[in-house]
């Protein structure tokens, strides 16, 4: 009887584990005083401020929300007239530390993911990420399983892989609107593998993965731009290699750079901020199309996630993201792939699904030679893991990452 409670525990805290601690961080985001705000209301403040280069007077989120840039019809921000006698700051409204944030209150550099340019028309972006996958043991489901229970089914199977992932991006905005992307990675894999009789090998391949051209446009934007609503639309594009071979056999699934068909790439994104806070969730499947040269189609994949950012400085940022993804088996088969040889060649054992909590720091500079560019770094590791194996689990990902607005 101890036995089967601990088993419904267990499972219990399997699944409903990440959604309570989600919502412990978004209850700690809510609970926490804003960057900068007063302590009491009930604090007298001076009827009038004459705020300088050198001070930066602070005031409750309340009031950074009264006075934050509307935007006009057309999506661009438009701040207050000034009057005679008034500085610069002071007709705006907002206080140098808040100036030194960028041009809008309201969008501050950090608080939205990577990637997203909205509201700034006629500017580019150009980025690079570079990601670090680690996967180690196999598992069936939830279950770890060991190389040797494999192997009595399979003539050889992998012990753990390491993939590098080098993604350059770049992005233009034609109108406030609607941001134009174009990315392509440049992909390293090491997969090691033990037989039956002992013998250990490993295979590695290298080159450039699937081409991905997509389009972000505002669906709505509230007049303060706490809350948006972002519509993706995007293709992939199969430019990654499907033949990939060692000592003249064909590698698995897994080791190849790409997909082989053209994919497609909607999605919803939601953002939500205030002047020292940031939050949103997104949803991208990706949905294969037809079957390639070697006759099969990978599963699609639907990721989704949710996030928390909080401005520790003017240049620095803290964020915690939750991201799940499901992927399902592929379609067809590869007629060059022994599916008795190991499990990273039958197609029915290649779905899966995972839910991974990372944290991210990001550093964007509001003065020097760096203003207008952003340097971050992200960790995580999955906290939920669920694969139609025999199949490598992840261990840990990171990710580092730059990119300039000009």
């Amino acid at each position: 009887m101890r036995e089967q409670e601990r088993q419904v525990f267990c499972s219990s805290i399997r699944k409903f584990g990440p959604i309570g601690l989600a919502y412990f961080t978004m209850l700690i985001a809510c609970g926490l005083p804003a960057h900068g705000q007063q302590p009491s209301q009930s604090d007298p403040v001076p009827a009038s401020v004459q705020p300088s280069q050198d001070t930066h007077p602070l005031g409750a989120i309340q009031s950074a929300l009264a006075v934050a840039p509307k935007p006009t019809p057309d999506g661009k921000t438009q701040r207050p007239t000034a009057q005679p006698g008034m500085t610069g700051m002071e007709s705006s409204g907002v206080s140098s530390q808040e100036v030194g944030m960028g041009n809008d209150m309201m969008g501050a550099a950090g608080l939205t993911p990577p990637g997203i340019m909205i509201g700034q028309a006629k500017k580019w972006m150009v980025g690079y990420q570079v990601m670090f996958d680690n996967m180690n043991g196999n598992l069936i489901g939830s279950d770890r399983i060991s190389d040797a229970t494999v192997l009595e089914q399979f003539e050889a199977t992998p012990t753990d892989m390491t993939m590098q992932m080098h993604m350059g991006m770049v992005m233009y905005a034609p109108t406030d609107k609607l941001t134009l992307m174009a990315m392509l990675p440049y992909i390293r894999k090491s997969m090691n593998h033990i037989t039956r009789d002992g013998t250990r090998f490993t295979e590695r391949t290298s080159g450039i993965g699937d081409l991905e051209l997509r389009g972000l446009y505002s669906l709505y934007a509230q007049k303060d731009l706490r809350h948006r609503f972002l519509l993706n639309a995007g293709i992939g594009v199969p430019t990654g290699s499907i033949n990939r071979t060692m000592e003249d056999m064909r590698l698995e699934y897994p080791m190849q750079l790409g997909s082989g068909t053209y994919s497609l790439l909607p999605g919803i994104t939601y953002l939500g901020q205030t002047a020292h806070w940031g939050w949103g969730a997104e949803f991208i499947p990706t949905l294969r199309l037809g079957r390639n040269s070697n006759g099969y189609r990978l599963g699609n994949r639907y990721q989704s996630s949710i996030w928390v950012a909080r401005e520790l400085t003017r240049s620095v940022t803290l964020s915690a993201r939750a991201n799940g993804e499901v992927w399902r088996n592929i379609r067809g088969v590869d007629a060059a792939l022994d599916q008795m040889d190991e499990p990273t060649k039958d197609p029915t054992l290649q779905g899966g699904k995972r839910l991974d909590l990372l944290l991210r720091i990001t550093f964007h500079p509001v003065e020097g030679i760096f203003k207008g560019q952003q340097f971050f770094a992200e960790a995580g590791a999955p906290v939920v893991q669920s694969l139609d194996g025999p199949q490598l689990q992840r261990r840990w990902v990171a990710r580092l990452g730059s990119q300039w607005e000009f």
